[in-house]
């Protein structure tokens, strides 16, 4: 009992001290301003997190108001929404500052009901705006997201996956509205084919790279075995043509295929998945998209006799899309001409936008 109450007085005294620090962040000098004034953040979680990040790596200052009871909210909840309090010089909380010209976002703006323009409305995007799915939090958080990468080498006519395969974890998508083949299923049936290779480390994988021993291969990096160090990412992937993209948890979507893109490794990706992904990819423009398993097999058997012409093509799509709506300054000038012509916002919330589905 007593542990317990000096544990809380503890972090109460690591509260105060965090939020008189966190108040002598001043403006930077820029005429870009974003007010927060929204109230349910912990509906969106590391969403949330993003959307003010990205405002960030946008140029703005993100004015965000707030109380000590709100602060300690954010600072003590889920991982990647409190480092919206935690990083270095990202908010102004301090009420004595307040830009004069600004762009407002409000709770009423924005709704968690991510997919049901999918389910409920054919897909029809008017007068809507989903915020895209973007790199893993930390990407952004470590400064990793726009690290130099040369995406004009010469790269392995081969097929690329890494993440996380655990079997409990991936069949939560079963219980799920959603059609699209778990990642488990997936790498059951990659396993089956004879270009397999599962890596069992980063020797491994930079040796198959330099001497091409992973040519015209399906090149697994699976967690399990081999954790792809998240430095490592895009640099891996920018020696590949193509990235085999697997759904998230509950959900198609996954950070996976977003840093894929980013250096113009072509996604091969399932027609659900890459139709929840907004703009929605395009077979043949900027994606291989696959309907179901007999289809992807067929696919396989003539993935590495697609022409040099072709692959450049299709490159240069996949990076021009990153470009026009992923990156931070992008997706920001396209939210706030939504929000001028006050369209509602989708912002997902993950395992609360899957419950909303009907």
């Amino acid at each position: 009992m007593i542990k317990k109450r000096f544990d809380q007085v503890n972090r109460l005294v690591k509260d105060i001290l965090a939020f008189e620090e966190i108040k002598k962040n001043k403006p930077e000098n820029t005429q870009k301003a974003v007010v927060v004034s929204i109230k349910h953040h912990t509906t969106y979680h590391r969403f949330f997190y993003l959307l003010l990040k990205f405002y960030k790596l946008a140029g703005y200052n993100v004015y965000y108001q707030m109380d000590f009871a709100t602060f300690r909210n954010i600072r003590n909840k889920e991982k990647y929404l409190s480092m919206i309090v935690r990083e270095d010089n990202f908010l102004i909380v301090n009420k004595k500052y307040k830009p004069e010209n600004y762009i407002e976002i409000k709770d009423e703006m924005f709704s968690p009901d991510y997919f049901s323009t999918y389910f409920e409305k054919n897909n029809n995007t008017d007068h809507v705006f989903h915020v895209p799915m973007s790199f893993h939090p930390l990407m952004y958080h470590y400064g990793l997201w726009n690290r130099r990468v040369d995406v004009n080498k010469k790269r392995l006519n081969s097929i690329f996956c890494y993440g996380n395969f655990d079997a409990l974890a991936y069949l939560d998508i079963k219980r799920t509205e959603f059609s699209v083949v778990p990642r488990t299923e997936l790498l059951s049936f990659m396993k089956e084919k004879s270009g397999f290779v599962t890596l069992s480390g980063k020797e491994e994988l930079l040796k198959g790279i330099k001497e091409g021993s992973l040519k015209k291969k399906y090149a697994f990096a699976i967690k399990e075995d081999f954790e792809l160090p998240m430095e490592d990412v895009r640099e891996t992937l920018s020696h590949f043509n193509f990235y085999f993209c697997c759904p998230g948890v509950v959900m198609p979507l996954c950070h996976n295929v977003i840093e894929a893109m980013s250096v113009g490794t072509i996604p091969i990706i399932q027609k659900e998945y890459a139709e929840v992904m907004y703009p929605n990819l395009t077979d043949g423009v900027n994606a291989i998209i696959f309907d179901d398993l007999k289809h992807l097999d067929s696919i396989l058997q003539n993935i590495f006799d697609t022409p040099e012409t072709e692959i450049n093509r299709m490159r240069e799509n996949v990076l021009n899309y990153f470009q026009d709506y992923l990156t931070p300054e992008s997706m920001i000038k396209h939210l706030n001409e939504s929000i001028r012509n006050k369209e509602l916002v989708y912002l997902q919330a993950e395992y609360r936008s899957v419950k909303l589905v009907r």
